[in-house]
């Protein structure tokens, strides 16, 4: 009689695991059958499973550039009878600088291969049997963590002009400066965090939940089963970044001199000043793909069948599922820019005889700043996605019998999404190709005044030029380009 009750126990158990999902993998089997009349069973499980995965990047860069580069500061003085030349070559400076900060990438399975599944069948009459299972207390986390501090400073200096012709008798003199450019380029790109955690059964969150069946046992049997299942996933990304770029960038072409010269041509011509300066700066970047711990794709099925008359049968059941995800981005961006070019400044004056000729280069700087706080992407699936409603079945039990189910789910769904960012921008464009002076020279009068295309200094003075005097400045142009954006959030939840 007990091996037919026993095979029609365990023929109801099967039929109930498999309306839960196809093909079931049980992490905790227990099953208490076959015993005889007056047996006492005592069965009691604990199964625990942790995973614990921490990444941390912890990233200090400091860049110090000082570049100066000079053709300038010549003098050709006090000459006599001949022609007085200076030519100075270009002054170039390129700095380029590149920072990147670690990366955490993670793909963690936590949890147990499945749900647990009791079965109390075909005991004999005036038996006692208790299960306690304490089981599938998964927990899995995930902490990464990224700490970056950039720091750069770039100090650039060239100059192909301050040169003087001065005090010269006959013969032509003249000064021809090269082009003085400053290119600058900084890149800052903070850590990002990518991870895709599974906190259920078999890494996918399709445990078998709980499974209890009490079948075919005995008249006057007492069966008292309980089970306790938590599963626990949390994730927590973190980018705390802190970018501070200053750039300092003078270029001079001009200051140049040719005062006091006797009987000849005077003659200078400025190169161009040109500062270029681009920024770009990119907070870190959360990326999550969460699968909360779960029952599994069954919320759980508990069958009371076919004991005998006068049984007392007790089933207690609860499963808590926690999903929890932080994401935090703490931004701090700082840029102080300055540029000065100058083409400038120079002067031609107190000749005698013979003609003046000042002409400057262009003087233009163009600076573009793109600031990219980070953001926090999240996929979560609820641990409920995956479970369908408890099934709790009592049937064919006999006459007096008592039968007690009691069914408990939990399901938890925590997400914290936070950005704090803070933009500064600080830029200063000077750009001169004016205050030139060609005055109180000796010889004819023939004024004449030229101009810029920009609101920048062109400011120059001439009066009673030699046989002829002219000023040609060249252009003064500022290029400002700033974009910010802030991070954002993006959830989906399923």
């Amino acid at each position: 009689m007990n091996k037919q009750k026993l095979t029609y126990a365990l023929g109801i158990a099967a039929f109930l695991g498999s309306t839960a999902f196809a093909a079931p993998v049980f992490a905790d089997d227990t099953t208490v059958a076959g015993n005889g009349a007056f047996s006492s069973s005592q069965v009691q499980t604990n199964s625990q499973a942790s995973t614990n995965v921490n990444q941390t990047n912890n990233t200090q860069a400091t860049n110090d550039v000082n570049v100066s580069n000079n053709t300038g500061n010549n003098s050709a003085d006090f000459n006599t009878g001949g022609t007085v030349s200076i030519n100075t070559g270009s002054a170039n400076a390129n700095v380029g600088i590149s920072n990147t900060a670690g990366q955490n990438v993670a793909q963690v399975s936590g949890g147990s291969n499945g749900g647990q599944s009791t079965t109390v069948a075909g005991n004999g009459a005036f038996s006692e049997n208790g299960v306690n299972n304490n089981s599938n207390s998964n927990s899995t986390s995930l902490s990464q963590t990224n700490n970056t501090n950039f720091a750069n400073d770039v100090n650039v200096n060239n100059n192909t002009g301050k040169n003087s012709a001065d005090f010269n008798t006959g013969g032509s003199v003249s000064i021809n400066t090269g082009t003085a450019n400053a290119m600058v380029g900084i890149q800052n790109t903070a850590g990002s965090n990518q991870a895709a955690v599974s906190g259920g059964a078999s890494g996918c969150g399709c445990g078998t939940g709980t499974s209890t069946t009490v079948a075919g046992n005995g008249a006057f049997s007492n069966s008292n089963v309980s089970n306790n299942s938590n599963n626990s996933t949390s994730l927590s990304q973190k980018n705390d970044t802190n970018f501070s770029n200053t750039v300092n960038a003078y270029n001079n072409t001009g200051k140049n001199s040719a005062d006091f010269n006797t009987g000849s041509n005077v003659s200078i011509n400025t190169g161009n000043a040109n500062a270029w300066v681009g920024i770009s700066n990119i907070a870190g970047q959360n990326t999550a793909n969460v699968i909360g711990g779960s029952s599994g794709w069954g919320g759980g099925a508990t069958a009371v069948i076919g004991n005998g008359a006068f049984s007392n049968n007790n089933v207690s059941s609860r499963n808590d599922m926690r999903t929890a995800l932080e994401q935090e981005n703490l931004t701090n961006v700082v840029n102080y820019i300055s540029t000065m070019n100058n083409t400038g400044n120079n002067t031609a004056s107190f000749n005698t005889g013979g003609d003046v000729y000042l002409t400057t280069g262009n003087a233009n700087s163009g600076v573009n700043v793109f600031n990219t706080a980070g953001s926090n992407q999240a996929w979560v699936v609820s641990p409920s996605a995956f479970s369908n409603a408890a099934l709790s079945e009592i049937l064919g039990n006999g006459a007096f019998s008592n039968n007690n189910v009691n069914s408990n789910a939990y399901n938890s769904n925590s997400v914290k999404q936070k950005n704090y960012t803070s933009f500064t921008n600080n830029v200063k464009e000077k750009n001169n190709t004016g205050y030139n002076q060609s005055s109180y020279g000796t010889g004819g009068f023939m004024p004449y005044m030229s101009y810029s295309n920009c609101g920048c200094s062109t400011q120059n003075s001439y009066s009673y030029g030699s046989g002829m005097s002219s000023l040609y400045a060249g252009n003064a142009n500022a290029y400002v380009g700033s974009q910010n954006q802030a991070a954002k959030n993006s959830l989906y939840f399923y």
